[in-house]
This record gives C-alpha cells, structure tokens and sequence, in this order.
C-alpha cells in the first residue's frame, strides 16, 4: 500500500505551529470541513494489519479525506513505515498521529529515534486501531478508534478549540548483546506475561476480546495459573539483572518479569513501587515468592513494599540503565524476541522522549 493523495496539503494557507489548544467535540457534520485559520498538518500512518483497523480502516479513510490538511498513509507491513515518515517529512507535517496497536506505536516511534526524519521532536496522537491498545490507553486521544479520529481531525483543522493536555513520556531503548536492531517500547514483559501473552491469543482475542476486557481476563486467568501452580503460567525463567549498576537481583528463577517507562499500565494497574528517579521502572517476582497471593493486592497497586522486601522474593526498583540476562522470550509492546543468557545482558535504557496529546 501507498500513501494517501496529499490532496493539497493546506497548499496556500497559512499554517500554525505547535503548540495550540484543543477542543472539546461539538456537532458533527459529513460535508468536506472547512478548515479555520492557524490549522496544524497532521500526518496520520496506519497499520492496515492492526486488529481494529482490519475492519474499520475504509471508514477511517473516508473521514481523513474531508479534512484537506490530514495526510493519510496506510501501511501493509513494517517497511513502509519508514516510507510514511519520509512523506510526511517532506510535507513538513507538524502531528505525527500512528493508528495502530503497541507494536505500531513502538514500531514507528523507534523510527523516529533511530533515522531523525523531522528536524525537531514532533508532538504525538495516539488512536486505538490495534487488538492490544495499552499505550494509547493511556496516553492516546480518547474515545473508539472512529470517535477518537474524528476528535483529533477537527482538533487539527482548528474547530472547538478548548484544553489539550500534554504528555511528556520516555521509550524505552532495548540494546541486544548479539548485535540486531534495536527495539523500542513502553512495556516489556517475560515469564508468565509470555504466557499469558500465548493465552490471550488462543483463547481470549479468538472469542472477539480486545483492549482492556481482553487484558483483564487474561491477566485474571495468568494470576490464578500463579496462584494454582499451573505449570502453562508458572513456568520460571532463571534472570539475573542489574540496574544502574548497583541494584541487583541475584541469579534465580523469575515468575514475572515487568519493565515500563508507562506511569501505569491497563486499567491503571500500577505493579511498580520504586521511588528512586529514572525512565526504567523494573519489577521482579521470584519463583517460590512467599506470601504471593497475600502480596498480590499490594503488588498492584504500587505498595509492594508494604509486604516484605527482596528475599521475599520481590523486586521493585527505578533507575536509568537494566542489563538484564534471562532464557526464553521477551514481550516488547507485543513483539516477541528470544534471549539467551550465553548472549550477554540486553540493556533497557532510555531512547528518548515524545510529547503525546490527550485530547
């Protein structure tokens, strides 16, 4: 797939730059929009693979051709991407907007950090067009894909402008000891999040499931696997790991590995308790952790601390650099990748920031 016509991207108008209020949404109307003065171009890439877009992307297109200062570019696959942002580049765009799920989202950011196609850090809209939507949860323009895209189009043409909040949020930059590409994202996750990962796509997205209901049962069903000793959830992976070089967590089997530069997660589950400062925010729950149902609620809710410390088998820490070392998969924003310890450590730090929009 190819981008979208620009259609004359907002050609003799004079264009307004970040930043601008928002809008609170008023009447809908399906006539081409007339655009106000100090309008903004947004360039809007969409993963026509992504869960949601999969049956509500011509819709999605035929709402972005009324607003002639949105410039659409659908992509069929993760080569484009760089494609999108070079064309978006060049129409010197002043939103990047990604309609997509996570892997999307950490798919195109990654780009921006890596290649540096825009001469300065863009603002972001997030729209949930992916069966997995937790970054645009909570950091996207809100609403259902068709409503939050209609918000966000009017917000850019400059019609009901009221309050936009701004976001100002880290990626997370994973450096692999076998020398591949680099990977980004806001949440990373081994252990049972693997497995309930795998339990989610057999059982939960199959019978129609997504975003956070799909979450909430598959994390339900992952937690009492843990609690049961289900060995399909509670399968350990020996982990060592180290942040900032001297914190660490000594060489054991760990049931749940989470890292996040998010301030929470789905449904405001907030399983992180350090208080030190930095972008990587760490938590490890050890194989045979005592008390593990009881310090569950705790856990959640960021008050682990609350129920023992380390050699009750827990581990919640903040810092700016986590080597870490493990066998068996990582789930980076919904991409797996396999790890080995006779690899080396792979380094989760910090890759850059992005100011997101919450409209």
């Amino acid at each position: 797939m190819t981008a979208a016509e620009p259609r004359d991207l907002l050609a003799g108008r004079a264009v307004a730059r970040w930043p601008l209020p928002a809008y609170d949404e008023g009447e809908v109307r399906e006539a081409p929009v007339a655009l106000s003065e100090g309008v903004l171009r947004l360039g809007l890439l969409s993963n026509a693979n992504s869960g949601r877009n999969r049956q509500q992307l011509g819709r999605l297109e035929a709402l972005a051709r009324r607003y002639p200062n949105v410039m659409h570019f659908p992509t069929g696959h993760g080569g484009e991407v760089r494609e999108a942002l070079a064309e978006f580049a060049r129409h010197e765009i002043d939103v990047l907007a990604i309609n997509g799920g996570d892997g999307t989202v950490a798919r195109v950011l990654g780009e921006v950090l890596e290649h540096q196609p825009f001469p300065g850090r863009l603002p972001v809209a997030l729209l949930p067009g992916g069966t997995a939507n937790m970054s645009a949860d909570r950091l996207g323009v809100r609403g259902s894909l068709t409503r939050a895209a209609r918000r966000l189009f009017d917000w850019s043409a400059g019609r009901h402008r009221g309050t936009c909040e701004t976001l100002s949020r880290p990626i997370l930059r994973v450096r692999f000891a076998d020398g591949r590409d680099n990977a980004y994202g806001m949440f990373l996750g081994a252990g049972a999040v693997i497995q309930g990962t795998e339990y989610a796509h057999r059982k939960v997205h199959a019978r129609g499931l997504r975003d956070n209901a799909g979450l909430a049962v598959a994390v339900a069903r992952t937690l009492w696997g843990l609690r049961r000793g289900d060995p399909r959830f509670a399968s350990p992976v020996p982990t060592t790991l180290s942040l900032d070089g001297s914190r660490h967590f000594p060489a054991r089997d760990a049931l749940v590995v989470l890292v996040t530069s998010l301030d929470r997660l789905f449904l405001g589950v907030n399983p992180f308790w350090g208080r030190e400062p930095g972008a990587v925010r760490c938590t490890v729950i050890a194989s045979g952790h005592r008390r593990l149902l009881r310090s569950l609620p705790f856990m959640l809710c960021g008050r682990g601390h609350r129920t023992a410390g380390a050699g009750a088998g827990h581990f919640s820490h903040n810092g700016h650099r986590l080597e870490i070392a493990l066998d068996g998969l990582i789930n980076l924003d919904g991409e797996l990748h396999r790890v080995r310890p006779e690899e080396g450590s792979l380094v989760v730090e910090k890759g850059g920031s992005f100011p997101f929009l919450r409209i």
